[in-house]
């Protein structure tokens, strides 16, 4: 680190500690925060500077680091209920003039081990403060921690509180798949009890009664809303540029539940979808609307099987004009990276994902990231996109490629043509001259709109003078999961026979 150089401020991933000649104590706060949040670096040896109310910092070293990191390490056994830090996570760096820092990385605890307590303390990292976990904040930190949320057997709860004919339709649905023909006809106590609606307490006085995920899924609303007064399942269509909304579909107006909400909303989420096409070598149609229907199915089973619905939270579905947006309370359980590229699954009710699964939909195999991010590679459309923290988690579904999902005020004709050739093209990078071939624009015209373009940190840059090139900004998952889609293309032509 050069002291010399303007340090970045503190955020929700940096905190600095003066700790010239001991080590504070509240830099086990941080280490609870930062373990408790989403992880992050604290670096020992840096000062905070206030001169007339303009914060920085500076790099003023530490006096005697060897000791310091000493008094670290044999005190964080006692002093945190169970760290991710190692030995590997710290190191020390020269400031400049002989001095040295430390720097400690805080890599982020899995979700069964929060909250990580510091002095016996539960804390959360809030921009760039620590914050003790209370209230809510705590209550998000144990829920996102289990894995069995919707398996409490409810007690004064009978079947007078569920919807019987949605779980006719249920048990109608599930009966036509040829593994659970066996369900046709079955007695509806013996069926709710097979598919987890009903259980025995095995943790309590070992009577049987319906479960939270069952109730969430088939319950009457007056019943749901009296275990989850914050009850609320939404979706709204918000495409139209002159309406507030065109349509909706709520729980707040209508008496549903998870089944009767997912049956309504993906039969009008299929009616919102372009027909899309692609040409074949042949000229020949192949109709790619199919594979938009699947992302959207795949992104509506993953929001309801995977929310936490003990936050006083809704989960929404918005349509809007250029993409769609799935919002659910509670942090995703396996990493923002894993989501578009692998295999990975982890559920926190396993009572809601069973019943989704044995009729068709939801895969536990974990594919679903995968095919809503070949849909947006088949459809020639913005790759996907999802984030999450401690109290939510946010995906969103493109409808238009990426220049298209940006407005016209912000983005000229001529930068929508060079986004556009630069997307389209196989190779991630183009040069100048490739652009102005691709495009028709002349050199100046080429120059400006990169210019433009790269102010707006849209595109960005490779290489020096006649060897630079220039390609779209694009996150580390989206580049993986661009990796990943490449590769499964090549296995589908291999398997095809198809090589042309």
């Amino acid at each position: 680190m050069n002291s010399k150089k303007q340090l970045p401020d503190e955020d929700e991933k940096l905190e600095y500690k003066a700790c010239f000649n001991k080590l504070s104590n509240d830099v086990w706060e941080t280490v609870s925060a930062f373990e408790n949040t989403s992880g992050g670096k604290i670096i020992l040896g840096v000062d905070e500077v206030n001169n007339s109310g303009n914060i920085s910092y500076v790099a003023k070293g530490i006096k005697n680091p060897h000791k310091i990191v000493e008094q670290f390490c044999s005190n964080i056994a006692n002093k945190i209920s169970s760290s991710t830090i190692t030995n590997g996570s710290m190191t020390l760096q020269d400031a400049g003039d002989g001095r040295q820092i430390i720097v400690i990385n805080v890599p982020e605890a899995r979700d069964n081990k929060k909250p990580v307590m510091a002095d016996g303390k539960p804390y959360v990292r809030k921009g760039s403060v620590d914050v003790e976990a209370k209230g809510e904040d705590l209550v998000a930190l144990i829920t996102n921690a289990s894995d069995d949320l919707d398996t409490e057997i409810l007690k004064n709860y009978d079947l007078n509180d569920l919807n019987l004919t949605d779980v006719a339709e249920y048990q109608k649905m599930i009966s036509s798949r040829d593994k659970y023909r066996f369900y046709d006809g079955m007695e509806l106590e013996t069926f709710l009890e097979q598919i987890g609606v009903i259980s025995k307490d095995y943790f309590g006085d070992g009577e049987k009664g319906i479960t939270v995920g069952g109730l969430l899924f088939f319950g009457k609303n007056n019943a749901i809303v009296h275990k989850f007064p914050g009850f609320q399942l939404e979706y709204i269509d918000q495409s139209s540029v002159t309406d507030r909304w065109k349509e909706r579909i709520s729980t707040v107006i209508d008496d549903l539940n998870i089944f009767s909400f997912f049956r309504e909303t993906l039969s009008v989420l299929n009616t919102t979808i372009e027909d899309r096409f692609a040409l074949n070598a042949d000229m020949s149609r192949t109709d790619t609307s199919g594979t938009m229907a699947v992302a959207l199915r795949e992104a509506l089973v993953n929001m309801l099987m995977h929310a936490n619905y003990f936050e006083n939270q809704p989960l929404a579905v918005h349509n809007k004009m250029n993409f769609y947006e799935f919002i659910n309370p509670g942090k995703m359980k396996i990493p923002v990276e894993a989501f578009f590229t692998s295999n990975m699954t982890a559920t926190r009710n396993p009572v809601i994902s069973k019943l989704f699964v044995q009729l068709g939909f939801g895969e536990r195999a974990g594919t679903g990231g995968e095919t809503i991010f070949h849909s947006s590679v088949v459809n020639h459309c913005r790759a996907p996109e999802i984030t999450t923290n401690e109290q939510e988690t946010k995906l969103v579904i493109w409808k238009v490629d990426y220049a298209d999902s940006f407005s016209g005020e912000e983005i000229n004709e001529r930068g929508r043509m060079v986004l556009k050739v630069v997307m389209s093209s196989p190779k991630r990078f183009l040069s100048k001259r490739e652009i102005e071939e691709k495009t028709g624009l002349t050199r100046s015209q080429a120059t400006e709109v990169l210019k433009d373009l790269m102010g707006k940190q849209i595109i960005t840059k490779q290489g020096n003078s006649r060897s630079t090139k220039y390609g779209v900004k694009a996150t580390a998952t989206q580049l993986i999961a661009q990796v990943e889609s490449k590769a499964a293309a090549l296995r589908s032509m291999f398997k095809s026979g198809k090589f042309d």
